[in-house]
């Protein structure tokens, strides 16, 4: 498995989810190992994650220069090394796809490619925006199975040119977790104030998490416009931002300014972030970011939710149940077309009409106001979706990809591991 990034960079959606997909395959008996940039010449070259070999053997590109040293880099490696495999599966279609594929394709191995994101963070989104990138998709046209995570991507995919026979869309899973209790919630507070002193509430204090790439112009940005009048209405309210992000020190230094500095906390990025979940009373979820893991994540933990009127948060919320997650291309239907009697799974969320302060304002006051019945609704989000699109189903649907590509895999001159699966 290549991915950009991995542990432990926990504030990553998409390195999260690649833990989540890694350790899912692991669990299932299969050998997985992954190929990953090292950020810091102190990084070992090699780790273990969760009984998961990483192997961090080329340095992470810093410029365009370095992009090119970087992609160099990976296809030795895959040289090298890529012949013990059965399946190679890259987490993006970008430059790691672009050197996997073509190296892969040179050796007779199959590959998996993923288009990762939604919205504008979609590496479809992505092609558009150099002529690089323009060969990275027009490269993946020839992997043996491209994944897509919703309908709206599969339809553009076709349009890019890519083969309905190698498209599989596999609808997001969410994982089970441990349900909302009040010994949970207080141990995860004492876990997460033993850590950082930031962190320290009590245990009537209400808690907004955010968990988004600190950037103006992606959702924590309004988030932090926002605070200062939510504060005011609400003086023992606090509010979390996990994560990083280029923006990270102009935030803190506006917020300090507008005088919430006692009333927030810029923790930074947690490898596991699943105690800040079982903390927090409320998640707020901005903008297209962090929709394949940390809203799957916050929805799993029976966490009341309020979102910026947004498409593809809805797409993902009312996709099709995963019972059968890989479809044909002509079996195309809008992902908001839900299956439920009782509505769907988007109308649990508590709705601001446009990302302004003001509308997210009076979201997070209506779910705080109105906590037991917004928690009450979240209950049910996380009954439904757990119930008609575990992640186990999604974690089928890879496997059933694997095993049919590992059939293509050459089998002469196979070093012992020969049967290991990445």
């Amino acid at each position: 498995m290549i991915g950009r990034r991995y542990w432990p960079h926990g504030s990553i959606d998409s390195a999260s989810v690649l833990v989540q997909t890694a350790c899912a395959m692991h669990r299932r008996g299969v050998h997985v190992e992954v190929l990953t940039p090292r950020y810091a010449s102190s990084w070992p070259e090699s780790i273990m994650v969760r009984e998961v070999p990483v192997h961090r053997a080329v340095s992470a590109p810093r410029s365009e220069w370095g992009m090119g040293k970087y992609m160099r880099g990976l296809t030795a490696w895959l040289q090298q090394h890529a012949a013990s495999f059965d399946v190679v599966y890259v987490d993006s279609m970008r430059e790691e796809a672009l050197v996997a594929v073509d190296t892969a394709k040179q050796m007779g191995i199959p590959t998996m490619v993923r288009c990762r994101g939604w919205g504008r963070f979609n590496d479809c989104q992505w092609w558009q925006t150099s002529r690089l990138a323009r060969r990275c998709g027009a490269m993946t046209r020839g992997a043996d199975i491209v994944v897509a995570n919703s309908a709206a991507v599969e339809r553009t995919l076709l349009m890019e040119g890519f083969e309905p026979e190698r498209i599989e869309r596999i609808v997001q899973g969410f994982a089970a977790s441990p349900g909302r209790t009040a010994i949970r919630r207080h141990a995860a507070r004492q876990a997460l104030a033993s850590a950082n002193a930031d962190l320290v509430t009590e245990s009537d204090t209400p808690v907004v998490l955010c968990h988004a790439t600190m950037s103006r112009d992606q959702g924590a940005d309004l988030l932090v416009r926002t605070a200062r009048p939510l504060l005011i209405r609400y003086p023992n309210l606090r509010i979390w931002f996990a994560g990083d992000g280029p923006s990270r020190d102009s935030m803190y230094q506006r917020l300090r300014s507008d005088g919430v500095r006692a009333s927030i906390a810029m923790p930074g990025s947690f490898a596991d972030a699943e105690d800040l979940f079982a903390a927090a009373d409320l998640y707020v979820q901005c903008d297209d970011e962090g929709l394949e893991y940390f809203l799957p994540t916050a929805v799993a933990s029976g966490l009341p939710i309020v979102a910026v009127e947004n498409v593809s948060i809805r797409s993902l919320l009312d996709a099709e149940s995963a019972s059968d997650p890989v479809r044909s291309a002509q079996e195309l239907e809008p992902d908001h077309r839900l299956v439920s009697s009782c509505g769907r799974p988007s109308d649990r969320l508590e709705w601001c009409s446009t990302a302004t302060p003001k509308e997210l304002r009076l979201a997070v006051s209506r779910v705080l106001e109105g906590m037991p019945a917004a928690t009450g609704r979240a209950a049910e989000l996380r009954r439904m979706l757990l119930r008609s699109r575990p992640l186990s189903r999604t974690t089928d649907a890879y496997l059933g990809c694997v095993e049919r590509l590992s059939h293509k895999a050459p089998r002469d001159g196979r070093a012992p591991q020969a049967e290991a699966v990445s």
